[in-house]
């Protein structure tokens, strides 16, 4: 049954229908369109703000696309009655309508079909639709005094909310959180539900007459409802006071309510043929009214504030431009230049740089004393990259914050950093790439050396500089990352590796020149191609150990040695150049190839993170187009056979002492020109750092490298060696290619048969009191100490009491001996060396000795510094634990062992006696826990 105002209403329309329509000129309107055969009831804008909705008493709902001024396909026919609401789902992939047929309907915008059959529920005419802010939900009110919340997706009722006091339900509207639902009935109440539990929060006495559209604030701090009334009003959503003084000065009842995205004011439409603006501060009216020529029966506002929507009696749309509608009234309320704001707001997030820009200005123009004018005015000139422009209109905000009388204005400033503060954050940024960058690097794209200083303030100089100054947010506190981000990405640098060939380019053959401009012969079309290979890859920086390092600078030749490894590590990429791999090489040609055989190349592979190698035409091996070579796996496998490095140190190397002899292996087979470099170039694969004097010799260097190794970590495995001893020390190799055997493997007793051997000699009291002696002795043991070339060895010695020279030995090379020691099975040397011969009658005055070097490890004791160890490996607690522990290195010194062979100098160091093979070592009997009992510090020269 149709209410009065319905009566009224179709009334109206019938004699409209027969006079010709009012002839009014609204200079702010846009335009007015014919949607509709009959009176548009509803109608709302997508979120994206280019389409309209419309809802209409032809039983139809239509979508208007505004910018291209069409409509979008045919009508949504469903409906058997009026059409009475519509609303939006926030993707903006669907639709509901309700109507006076007692149905909602949910349809799909792309294909215009309902997703199911017409919900039904309520028993009277669906005023009202409205969709959660998260679009789960959907709620309904109707005619039937009744609110019914469904799940959106499926349609099933979640709960119905009664209790209206036979009032009709007008209007629904969701909180912007979707944790309260509002409704205004027919008795000009309002209900605002909790949408968890069904609960009425509270009840608002709010109008005279029926409350027709009810919204909330975007902040969901207020509601404001609109009524029959003909007023408008403003309420407290936490406990529904009203708050200041109604709206007023329709003439008719108001039909529709919308706010603005930015909580600025609220558009009302009213049955005395307007459409006002009302100021949410001030309650005041904006402007003069918007004339329509009939009923206006709907108001909707975009979401980007730019754009109010009408719908009338006749079907018809009217569209107008807001900005148009208030820029009369901003001289008078200065207020409203918070419109142009938000709208800039927007703009910037759709990227619309130069629109945003001049709705900055605008806000600028209206309310000059305000900061925010040229805080949204930095942020459209950051977009458009007018950097010099962004920070000027920066520094002005910051001082309009400074400066400001309101208090609360001047905290704001806390929120921003300055750009001193964003300088130093770069200048501290660029100080700690720089920090690991080689001293001097080649610019790609001018071809000029540059060194640190240059390439900072060719940085500063740049675009790229002042982008950075100006592109992240300055909030506080400030946020590094993208400085960080971006200076490294400016900063990376290229690093080649290669076999150096006659006449390379130099550092004075390039200084203050451009390297493209220099003449491409020779080994100059090599680093003219590496820089171009460089460039092309990104980067704005490379380096060559041939031409980037001073030579002659003994000071700066030091500092890049030891800081060489640094600088292939922390390198964006290194290139390594195969001048003997010709194009289209198979597999082995790397392996094949003289740059495997050199020094420095050991670090210059090892220490990347990403490689690439490149053929004699600077092709890339194997045709091999991945980021990195060292994730290919028939490249490291290659590199693996050819080398002897594990793959997985190849790639994710870690340099340290750690491992020492496995390492010094990889470098046994390597030469270099220079001979001092074949340690040099293992500074940074141990870590160390140690003075480079070219012209020491080779035992020194590699002398001082490994005493330097067994001081910082006690690593007595360099020891492990056989050939010519050095002059440096003679517990030391005299070249690295000692070191080309694999260690010194023994044979050791199984688990089990450790557990076995400790079995047995848990029952002997003596070896068990000897043993907890023995053990407490060399847990109390010092570690080796190293320095000034004299090595203090933690050991248990064993004194030699025969040396027997075998007869029929060749004396002009090398001599054999049957060794007697105390405590020791007998055992034959092989040695260079000859040695004094002596035997029980025959003494000599010379102390001989076989020593056993102290190897913490074998106390059993577990080593938390080793990530190695896991759990399994501890013993098990128990009461025993310590007598099993003694007695299991009992069993350890049992078992056979590499032996030093040392003999006494007159000033009571030793001299280590160097062997042609391995000492191997064993005790007599591993009961007689007395024989091995002489634990020393033994000095050796």
């Amino acid at each position: 049954m149709l209410g009065l105002r319905d009566v009224a209403k179709k009334v109206y329309l019938t004699v409209r229908r027969r006079q010709p329509p009012a002839q009014t000129t609204q200079p702010e309107l846009i335009e007015t369109v014919r949607v509709h055969t009959s009176s548009v009831e509803a109608l709302a804008f997508f979120k994206d703000g280019r389409r309209i909705v419309t809802a209409s008493m032809d039983k139809t709902l239509r979508i208007w696309d505004v910018e291209k001024r069409a409509f979008i396909g045919w009508p949504f026919k469903g409906h058997r009655d009026i059409v009475m609401s519509v609303t939006v789902s926030p993707d903006d992939r669907r639709i509901a309508s309700s109507g006076e047929d007692n149905t909602i309907i949910i349809w799909d915008v792309e294909s215009k079909q309902m997703v199911f059959k017409p919900l039904v529920g309520h028993t009277r005419r669906v005023s009202s639709v409205c969709f959660s802010p998260d679009g789960e939900r959907l709620a309904s009110g109707s005619w039937d005094d009744r609110v019914i919340i469904r799940d959106a997706e499926t349609g099933a009722v979640l709960s119905t909310l009664e209790g209206h006091a036979g009032s009709h339900v007008l209007c629904v509207a969701f909180s912007p959180d979707g944790l309260k639902l509002a409704c205004g009935g027919s008795r000009g109440n309002i209900w605002v539900w909790c949408t968890d539990n069904a609960e009425l929060l509270f009840k608002i006495d709010a109008h005279g007459d029926w409350v027709n559209s009810v919204v909330w604030s975007p902040d969901g701090q207020q509601l404001v409802s609109a009524s029959d009334d003909k007023t408008i009003k403003f309420w407290d959503s936490s406990n529904g006071f009203q708050i200041g003084l109604p709206c007023t000065g329709h003439t008719g009842i108001i039909y529709s309510l919308a706010i603005s995205s930015d909580d600025s004011f609220i558009a009302t439409a009213s049955h005395d043929t307007t459409v006002r603006l009302w100021s949410t501060k001030s309650h005041l009216q904006i402007g003069q009214a918007l004339k329509h020529t009939t009923y206006v029966d709907c108001v909707t506002i975009s979401p980007s504030g730019e754009l109010l929507a009408s719908g009338d009696c006749d079907g018809n749309i009217w569209l107008w431009s807001i900005e148009n509608i208030l820029s009369a009234t901003f001289a008078l309320d200065s207020l409203h230049h918070f419109y142009f704001a938000h709208r800039s707001k927007r703009k910037l997030e759709r990227k619309l740089y130069v629109e945003a820009l001049s709705d900055a200005n605008k806000v600028i123009e209206l309310n000059p004393s305000s900061y925010l004018g040229y805080e949204l005015k930095y942020a459209a000139l950051r977009g458009a990259r007018h950097y010099d422009d962004a920070f000027k209109a920066f520094k002005i905000m910051l001082s309009m914050l400074d400066d400001a009388p309101d208090p609360h204005i001047r905290q704001l400033r806390q929120k921003y950093v300055s750009p001193s503060e964003v300088e130093d954050a770069i200048r501290r940024a660029i100080h700690a790439k720089l920090e690991n960058a080689p001293l001097r690097l080649i610019n790609t794209s001018t071809g000029r050396l540059c060194n640190r200083d240059v390439q900072i303030n060719i940085f500063i100089g740049s675009t790229g500089y002042k982008k950075l100054l100006h592109s992240f947010d300055m909030h506080a506190p400030l946020k590094t990352e993208p400085v960080e981000e971006a200076v490294t990405k400016y900063f990376s640098w290229v690093m080649l590796s290669h076999r150096w060939e006659r006449k390379e380019p130099l550092l004075h053959d390039i200084q203050d020149k451009v390297i493209y401009e220099l003449n491409p012969v020779g080994t100059m079309v090599k680093l003219q191609k590496f820089c171009k290979v460089a460039r092309d890859a990104g980067y704005s920086w490379a380096w060559s150990d041939t031409c980037c390092i001073d030579q002659d600078n003994n000071v700066e030749l030091q500092q890049s040695v030891n800081s060489m490894f640094v600088w292939y590590h922390h390198s964006a990429l290194t290139i390594i150049y195969l001048s003997d791999v010709p194009p289209s090489s198979k597999s082995g040609a790397l392996a094949n190839s003289i740059w495997n055989t050199r020094g420095w190349t050991v670090q210059e592979f090892l220490a990347p993170k990403i490689v690439l190698f490149y053929q004699a035409d600077w092709s890339l091996y194997l045709g091999n187009l991945s980021r990195n070579h060292k994730q290919s796996f028939r490249i490291m496998n290659e590199l693996e056979r050819s080398t002897g490095i594990d793959v997985r140190a190849l790639i994710h190397f870690h340099p340290g002492t750690k491992d020492a002899r496995e390492k010094l292996r990889w470098a046994s087979n390597r030469d270099t020109t220079r001979e001092e470099d074949i340690a040099y170039s293992l500074f940074g694969i141990f870590d160390v750092n140690l003075p480079v004097i070219y012209g020491e010799k080779r035992q020194k260097a590699l002398g001082r490298l490994l005493q330097e190794i067994i001081a910082h970590s006690g690593d007595i495995t360099a020891l492990d060696w056989v050939g010519q001893s050095s002059n440096f020390n003679s517990c030391l190799p005299a070249d690295i290619s000692s070191y080309k055997a694999l260690p010194c493997m023994l044979s050791s007793l199984s688990e089990h048969g450790i557990q076995e051997s400790v079995s047995a000699l848990r029952n002997d009291i003596v070896v068990v009191e000897s043993a907890s002696k023995l053990y407490a002795t060399l847990e109390n043991l010092s570690v080796p100490r190293f320095a000034n070339a004299r090595l203090q060895l933690p050991c248990i010695a064993f004194t030699l009491t025969e040396v027997r020279r075998r007869p029929g030995q060749d004396e002009a090379r090398r001599f054999a001996y049957d060794i007697k020691a105390h405590g020791l099975q007998d055992l034959l040397v092989t040695t260079k060396d000859k040695l004094v011969e002596f035997w029980p009658t025959r003494r000599t005055r010379q102390t001989f000795m076989l020593v056993r070097p102290w190897n913490r490890y074998d106390l059993g004791l577990i080593n938390f510094a080793d990530e190695t160890q896991t759990i399994e490996d501890w013993p098990e607690p128990g009461y025993n634990e310590s007598i099993t522990q003694e007695l299991r290195l009992i069993v350890r010194l049992g078992q056979p062992f590499g032996a030093l062979l040392l003999a006494q100098q007159w000033g009571g160091e030793y001299k280590r006696i160097a062997s042609d093979n391995n000492i191997i070592a064993q005790v007599r009997d591993m009961t007689s826990v007395d024989d091995i009992m002489d634990v020393r510090m033994v000095e050796i020269l």
